[in-house]
């Protein structure tokens, strides 16, 4: 604890004293982001008889110093900070929570042309974030060790990295697990934007499953994604992914979609309503030499199939209808409702990180051969508000209803809530 602490103090040193080492012709931009977020979370285990009713707080603070250096060279460090209020059995106690977020740097405009090397810890957000992307629901996010190529001239965009994720020369990891990944995108969102995309997932981690009698995992995700707007009013989005490779003795085929369209009916108060229907395979026969279960790999998360995130695009049939109106420029109201229910009944229920080859940590009920597939309805609301100028406050209310194949497993499953209120302020 001693030693991580005294790590994070000379990091935060180290980042205040650069700006006296740069060039003092470096622009430096500052920016930040202060983040409280409580909850409210009621019979997560669909048992209210066992008693796991929680409230608590949690605080996220960032800071980011991004200089823009002579020759097209640029800088970004942020520091970051994220506590659950007490967490330390006592407010007065200090934490070692504080760290390097991201920190890398860029050279711009390689051999002339609008392309350049990102080296360096940071965030990857690709397209729909359905794959992969930072979460910044979650108080800690996500980034990546990783070289980066980024080609980005006036219409489109081609990103290609690779990504160190675990090293097995590292305290408590037993193997390597490398991303990489080509991401081509073009046109814009509010007109007509295609993206293609290829990702290899390599993990050596010793992790056994199925009928696997090797270590090895090897991972490709093939996909692409159509999105625009036509008439000015009606939005489309239609994305497909297909998985291959191998888990040691076992082939990987696996695939997913996510259709969805939403139409805006007129301008005053902005009212839309919509629909989706997302789709992730899962595994028929958990003991044949298939393994058809989609993976997630490193998706955004929240709010992808419900708010209260009880799942993910693996083994997943979610059918989803929405409505949203904003009274005012600075009110949004927004309205879901989920119909779950599992792509196999012989394969498990995922939770929102989805199948990720972890085990037992990402399922949050196992298979139910024979049980029905109905998972549940959840209704979700949610109320955004622009209290101040970079300052935003947010409340959403969720309730899940359980359905049969919950039931088949707990005839007295009953119901769950979930509650929590944000505010946010940028800089």
């Amino acid at each position: 604890m001693r030693t991580m602490r005294a790590l994070s103090w000379v990091l935060i040193l180290g980042v205040c004293l650069l700006p006296h080492v740069l060039p003092a012709q470096a622009p430096l931009e500052i920016s930040g982001e202060l983040r409280n977020r409580s909850e409210y979370r009621q019979n997560a285990d669909f048992d209210s008889q066992l008693g796991d009713e929680q409230v608590f707080v949690l605080q996220r603070l960032r800071l980011g110093l991004h200089w823009r250096l002579p020759n097209n060279l640029e800088a970004f460090v942020q520091l970051q900070d994220s506590r659950l209020w007490g967490e330390a059995g006592s407010t007065t106690q200090p934490l070692s929570n504080a760290d390097v977020y991201q920190a890398y740097f860029e050279l711009r405009q390689l051999a002339g042309r609008p392309l350049s090397l990102r080296l360096g810890r940071q965030e990857l957000n690709l397209g729909s974030r359905r794959l992969v992307a930072a979460p910044d629901w979650g108080n800690t996010g996500r980034a990546f060790e990783a070289a980066r190529l980024l080609y980005r001239p006036t219409k489109l965009a081609l990103d290609v990295w690779v990504a160190q994720i675990r090293d097995k020369n590292a305290t408590r990891v037993d193997g390597n697990q490398e991303l990489a990944g080509a991401f081509f995108t073009t046109g814009k969102i509010s007109t007509r934007l295609l993206d293609l995309y290829a990702l290899l997932l390599v993990d050596d981690r010793d992790f056994p499953i199925g009928s696997s009698s090797g270590k090895n995992l090897m991972l490709g995700t093939l996909g692409g994604r159509l999105a625009g707007t036509l008439w000015s009013r009606l939005a489309y989005d239609a994305e497909g992914a297909f998985q291959t490779g191998r888990h040691g003795s076992l082939d990987v085929a696996a695939y997913a979609l996510a259709l969805q369209g939403q139409v805006k009916l007129w301008q005053t108060w902005a009212p839309q309503i919509g629909a989706a229907y997302k789709f992730g395979s899962g595994d028929s026969n958990p003991k044949d030499n298939k393994l058809e279960t989609f993976s997630a790999l490193f998706p955004a998360g929240h709010g992808q199939f419900g708010a209260m995130d009880y799942a993910s695009w693996s083994n997943i049939a979610d059918v989803i209808l929405t409505a949203e109106v904003a009274p005012a420029p600075v009110w949004r109201l927004h309205a879901q409702w989920h119909y779950l229910r599992l792509a196999h009944g012989n394969d498990a229920w995922y939770v929102v990180r989805g199948f990720n080859f972890d085990q037992r940590a990402e399922t949050l009920l196992p298979a139910r051969p024979g049980a029905s597939i109905e998972l549940g309805h959840e209704l979700d609301v949610q109320a955004d508000y622009e209290f101040r100028e970079r300052v935003s406050l947010s409340l959403g209310l969720s309730r899940f209803l359980v359905g049969d194949f919950v039931r088949d497993g707990n005839p007295e499953a009953d119901d769950s809530n979930f509650a929590y209120v944000s505010i946010k302020m940028k800089w």
